[in-house]
């Protein structure tokens, strides 16, 4: 129903534009202007976004009791942890994080396999919230001596 509504809508604009020379320059006019404005709108909504990864640093969110296990096959692992949010005055919304897979042989620490996961966690200011995410492997990383796992926040998306 809407459909036609705005094809019949469509249709008299259309008519009137051709029987009416001065609604051609009104309507164009109209339509230079709503261009003009929706790009606006869509220049400060990507502005705003990338001031969301700009509010909280990476020193401000601290991770704690980090744990991995295996995940539901042999290139995906489940990291759990807790992260908490140092910042005053803004909200995690979500973070991106790196899992770096050593293998220690002999206190020598090889990397084996490292990757990024970006997840919504909401974690409000002055607060701590824990998390579990699976991290899928592009190889499987092969441990010949004992494994070892380093953490780093990359990114952290607040409002």
């Amino acid at each position: 129903m809407v459909r036609i509504a705005i094809f019949i809508l469509v249709l008299i604009i259309v008519l009137v534009a051709v029987y009416f020379p001065r609604f051609r320059r009104i309507l164009v006019g109209t339509l230079v202007v709503l261009i003009g404005g929706i790009g606006v709108i869509i220049w400060q909504d990507s502005r705003e976004r990338n001031l969301e990864f700009e509010r909280i640093s990476v020193e401000e969110a601290q991770l704690s009791e980090m744990h991995v296990r295996s995940g539901l096959n042999a290139r995906s692992f489940v990291v759990d942890g807790r992260i908490q949010n140092i910042s005053k005055d803004y909200s995690i919304l979500s973070i991106q994080l790196q899992a770096t897979a050593k293998d220690c042989e002999i206190g020598v620490c090889e990397i084996v396999g490292q990757e990024e996961v970006t997840f919504p966690l909401e974690v409000p200011s002055a607060q701590s919230r824990d998390f579990s995410v699976t991290i899928p492997f592009s190889v499987v990383p092969e441990v010949k001596g004992e494994a070892a796992w380093e953490y780093e926040v990359l990114k952290i998306r607040a409002r």
